[in-house]
């Protein structure tokens, strides 16, 4: 599933992972800092869960309701792996879904609007 945010989303046994579009980290630039929200932490959809800063500076909103249960750390002490096999970043549970999330498909007709 897919955000108008590039945020994807991958639904588990007790939640989702979310990690950003293959569009969005095509916008990374080659130097780049990532942060990510806390662990425990409640966020509604339309909050920030991290942000990239890079030539392209920009906030990972979250497409649904939930609580953080788990943070990537291994894209906080290695960046790079971002860029390289785009993981999932952060893992949420409590989820509830209140923005219409796409469907792969209807993602790229998105994009192709966009241009």
């Amino acid at each position: 599933m897919y955000s108008k945010n590039h945020c994807r989303i991958e639904k588990t046994e007790n939640g989702v992972k979310i990690g950003i579009t293959d569009y969005a980290v095509k916008k990374i630039c080659k130097n780049f800092e990532i942060f990510l929200c806390d662990e425990d932490e409640y966020i509604h959809a339309g909050e920030s869960i991290g942000e990239i800063i890079s030539c392209e500076f920009f906030d990972i909103i979250s497409p649904v309701n939930g609580t953080v249960v788990r943070v990537n750390e291994e894209v906080l002490d290695n960046p790079q792996i971002l860029v390289d096999s785009n993981p999932w970043l952060v893992e949420m549970t409590d989820v509830a879904f209140t923005q219409q999330m796409m469907s792969e498909a209807e993602y790229n007709d998105y994009l192709n609007n966009l241009k």
